[in-house]
């Protein structure tokens, strides 16, 4: 209604932690749901990152020209278990997982760069290296946090 300059992005990994997409909602996809809100929504092959960087510049575009918000669906597959609690193979098969590895966006797109002459072993390495270190910085800091306090929950909820 106010045209807003916003981009939703739902990335759809297809379940909802052990529910597949298809037991979880009665819509198609994800997408479906912003013509209800009066935008639209794009569903997209969230393991292709040129494709997912298309439509979201599209959006972005759209956003400043003042045409308002898009929601782009992102569909990937998970490579892993919702969570350290969760046995996937509970209600999902080996052989799936292992059809969802062959996709996996990271290696693909690795790959994509390489056969293109854009990266080169030694440059992925220095990457993977970099970005272990930063998350591993980073998981080291949370683990180690204060807690925060209560009274901050509601912080830049609301306006003052």
């Amino acid at each position: 209604m106010h045209k807003l300059p916003v981009i939703f992005l739902c990335e759809n990994n297809k379940y909802a932690i052990s529910v597949p997409f298809s037991k979880q909602a009665a819509c198609e996809s994800i997408a479906d749901r912003a013509k209800g809100y009066g935008f639209p929504g794009i569903s997209v092959d969230g393991n292709d990152p040129l494709e997912v960087y298309k439509v979201t510049k599209e959006a972005a575009d759209r956003a400043r020209r003042g045409e308002g918000p898009t929601l782009i669906e992102a569909v990937l597959n998970r490579l892993v278990p919702h969570s350290s609690d969760d046995d996937d193979r509970s209600y999902r098969s080996r052989e799936e997982v292992e059809e969802a590895r062959k996709q996996d966006p990271l290696v693909s797109f690795s790959n994509y760069l390489k056969h293109s002459g854009l990266l080169d072993e030694h440059t992925d390495r220095e990457i993977h290296d970099r970005i272990r270190m930063e998350v591993d910085e980073a998981t080291e800091y949370a683990e180690y946090a204060p807690d925060s306090a209560p009274e901050d929950a509601l912080k830049h909820v609301y306006a003052k």
